[in-house]
């Protein structure tokens, strides 16, 4: 006997393993064939109950349509409602941001610059467990609170705390093994990108191509385009479908073996931090971007693993758009950090201007934005950066055919903002600490923009050229 059954909301191979898997758990002996892409599962069993079929699909998020609703799901729905929630979303972030740069928050962050790349990694971390792309890892820690064997041998009025403490265990065990798989496997692609020898442009079109997928994948979130891994970024389904069915039971080294093993199954916010790590060039800072990125996922799959409910609802669009807008305005951050690194003449630091508008006018202590260069008795126009955990001054107006003294005052740095470069020049102040004062002379030939940055691209400025 064989049927066809056609879902709706599957986004990627994840939602195809674990539709799957639970159907094979009921349908032991059935061949199953899904595919995500056409929204169609194919069922050959002796005995085929469609109603069960519907139960479970719909257990796992999903629903069964007929064919023609199929047909309408591959069109895109992005409606007017959505624009403006788009837009109220995109507002409520530029206001987080406004609030971040006038009260100078970096300052609660020890070591604020170095860490931008770790906060990106924890957000979308958070962002990742919201995702039907971790549907089959939700699956796997919902596994071990079915098959664990709880036993309380305490007496029967400690017996709610103890079955709650020992229903936490699996969990504990898998989120130890995942995070420290994540360190571990982290940090052996960052020291491999650290061993690879590659240009200043090569390092900018990393960080172009992560940027590039983060906005790919909000645009898959807002329903704009389809799942990343149709790109046939993902490990064969028949591996990853090992990595699912492996039994727990009620050995701690094996869950968390399961959770370090999670680093390989298919989800297009894992693969952009994985690259991530790889363009960071050392053990440490891989290990510590896959890390944070797997801290991020916990608070969520925990609680999945508890047996909370978890879904993708339509009642939370407002949230979907504001977790697309967060990760819109990273991608962007990190397309204009790579466009810098690269050295090109094109920015998208549109906030920039913004944040300026904000400081200045919040009366915050910075110099006046857009100073015009002083010329000394040498014949030099002289510029003065300050550099206070951010940029203090982000653009400066100078004169062609007249050498530039561009003078860097280090009042506290730290990670990326140790060192300012101007790319497109090849000019860099070295290694600078607390105090020093660094030094970048240069004569600008012709009219235009000639843009200055740490070393990582993260934080930037630039020189209007008259």
């Amino acid at each position: 006997m064989k049927k066809i059954f056609y879902i709706s909301g599957m986004h990627c191979v994840s939602c195809e393993m674990l539709i799957e898997k639970e159907v094979k758990d009921i349908f032991k002996t059935a061949k199953i064939d899904i595919s995500h892409q056409k929204g169609v599962m194919e069922i050959e069993a002796e005995e085929i109950s469609e109603k069960k079929i519907r139960e479970i699909v719909k257990s796992c998020g999903y629903q069964i349509v007929d064919k023609n609703e199929a047909r309408l799901e591959t069109k895109t729905k992005f409606k007017l409602k959505d624009f403006w929630q788009l837009v109220f979303a995109f507002g409520v972030l530029f206001f987080l941001v406004s609030l971040f740069s006038k009260f100078e928050l970096a300052r609660f962050f020890p070591e604020a610059s170095d860490n931008v790349g770790l906060l990106v990694a924890l957000g979308l971390g958070v962002v990742a467990s919201l995702s039907t792309c971790l549907a089959i890892t939700g699956g796997i820690v919902m596994s071990f609170s079915s098959r664990y064997d709880f036993n309380d041998d305490t007496n029967n009025n400690l017996s709610k705390k103890i079955s709650f403490l020992s229903r936490s265990l699996p969990q504990i065990y898998f989120h130890i093994g995942r995070i420290g798989g994540f360190f571990v496997l982290g940090g052996l692609l960052g020291a491999l990108g650290g061993k690879i020898q590659y240009s200043n442009g090569f390092t900018g079109f990393l960080t172009i191509l992560v940027a590039l997928i983060m906005l790919y994948i909000a645009l898959n979130i807002l329903g704009l385009l389809p799942s990343i891994t149709k790109l046939g970024f993902y490990l064969p389904k028949k591996w990853s479908r090992g990595i699912s069915s492996l039994q727990a039971n009620n050995n701690p080294s094996l869950i968390a073996s399961i959770g370090a093993l999670t680093f390989f199954l298919p989800c297009g916010f894992t693969q952009s931090m994985q690259l991530a790590a790889v363009a960071s060039g050392s053990f440490l800072s891989g290990a510590l971007i896959m890390a944070v990125f797997a801290l991020g996922t916990l608070p969520v799959l925990f609680s999945v693993g508890l047996g909370s409910s978890y879904s993708q609802n339509k009642k939370f669009g407002f949230l979907k758009k504001f977790i697309a807008a967060i990760i819109i305005f990273f991608a962007l951050y990190s397309l204009n950090s790579g466009l810098i690194i690269s050295g090109s003449r094109y920015s998208v630091d549109f906030w920039s201007s913004f944040v300026n508008k904000i400081n200045t006018s919040a009366g915050a202590n910075v110099k006046e934005l857009n100073d015009k260069a002083l010329i000394d008795e040498d014949g030099y126009q002289v510029v003065q950066l300050d550099v206070d955990y951010t940029f203090k001054q982000s653009e400066f107006k100078i004169k062609k055919d007249i050498p530039v003294k561009f003078i860097i005052n280090a009042v506290h740095v730290s990670g990326c903002s140790d060192e300012v470069i101007i790319r497109r020049l090849g000019l860099t102040t070295g290694k600078l600490k607390n105090g020093d004062e660094g030094l970048i002379e240069f004569t600008p030939t012709q009219a235009g923009i000639i843009p200055f940055s740490c070393w990582m691209g993260m934080q930037n400025g630039r020189f209007i050229v008259e």
